[in-house]
């Protein structure tokens, strides 16, 4: 099978195009023949080694977390062969940028019907974290007033569309050339960070900080007492701050989180696409022959919701 194999890791020109062997699946598995995965931050980060010591230090390297294609071979009850599927694996563990992936039973789900295999591919890694943390860590509830930092990004463009369909109102924060598209995918009110502060009036229910630029005065000044702030990484304050003089904020109001491959979840946000409640959010889709230019893409500053590769 083809893949998009790292000779070592550092730059996004460090994908090479190989025939490797198709991997075998072990009981609960199946074999997915994938025709397309996307880029998310964290790969950008086993890319450049920053992940290393899970990933492996030495050797090449396959990998990607998104996939969406059809079960070639199962070992699983809950899947046979010629389901269309999708879902994701953990960055650590990759292999996604390949045509064939093997996949843990719960990690998978059936995929919209009314999307294409790249499209779904986009999908789940970041309507996962947003849809995680927006209910599971958030609790957020029908006519809450919910602040979305970095709304227009891959997982922010999905946490606006889930906010909304939950009755939330919302707030988002993005650059000045991206106010359009967050009004466009549901925003109440947009805040240009270029340009406007954060309102300093306890307004927000929950804060979701999905560009870890948010400080600890920012939060405390416009969360409600009883709001909470749910995160993937520590207020720019840094962690050391946070532990010695915001404990109390840590445990009280803090959440953060790690995104879970849940079959599950899986299926409710399917059942929320083919409603067309939520739609996927492409810049670009790229060729896997073209992985390295995709990387690229999503590490310039200017890309709002997702980059594609199609297999």
């Amino acid at each position: 099978m083809k893949a998009a194999v790292l000779s070592q890791y550092g730059d996004a020109s460090n994908f090479e195009i190989k025939d490797v062997k198709i991997p075998e699946i072990e009981e609960g598995q199946i074999l997915v023949r994938s025709f397309a995965s996307s880029v998310n931050p964290v790969d950008t980060l086993v890319r450049k080694g920053k992940l290393k010591l899970l990933t492996g230090l030495f050797g090449e390297h396959i990998i990607g977390s998104d996939f969406a294609g059809v079960v070639s071979a199962s070992s699983s009850s809950r899947f046979k062969p010629g389901d269309e599927v999708y879902g994701f694996k953990n960055a650590a563990a990759g292999h996604a940028y390949a045509e064939y992936v093997v996949v843990d039973e719960d990690n998978a789900a059936i995929k919209p019907s009314n999307l294409s295999f790249a499209e779904s591919a986009s999908l789940p890694l970041v309507a996962l974290t947003a849809y995680q943390g927006l209910t599971r860590e958030g609790k957020l509830q029908a006519g809450q007033h919910v602040l979305i930092n970095g709304c227009t990004g891959g997982v922010g463009c999905m946490a606006v569309q889930i906010a909304k369909k939950l009755r939330a109102t919302v707030t988002g924060t993005c650059k000045s050339a991206h106010t359009l598209l967050a009004r466009e995918l549901g925003c109440d009110f947009v805040i240009d960070y270029e340009r406007e502060e954060i309102p300093a009036d306890g307004r927000y229910d929950l804060m979701l900080d999905l560009a870890a630029q948010l400080t600890l005065s920012d939060i405390e000044k416009s969360l409600k007492p009883e709001g909470v702030l749910v995160t993937t990484k520590p207020p720019s304050d840094g962690v050391g701050e946070v532990l010695s003089s915001a404990i109390d904020l840590l445990k009280a109001r803090m959440r953060m989180y790690m995104v879970d491959p849940l079959t599950a979840d899986l299926d409710v946000l399917r059942s929320w696409v083919e409603a067309c409640d939520v739609r996927p959010v492409i810049m670009k889709s790229f060729p896997l022959e073209l992985t390295g230019e995709a990387h690229a893409m999503l590490e310039d500053e200017s890309v709002a919701g997702k980059v594609v590769i199609e297999i």
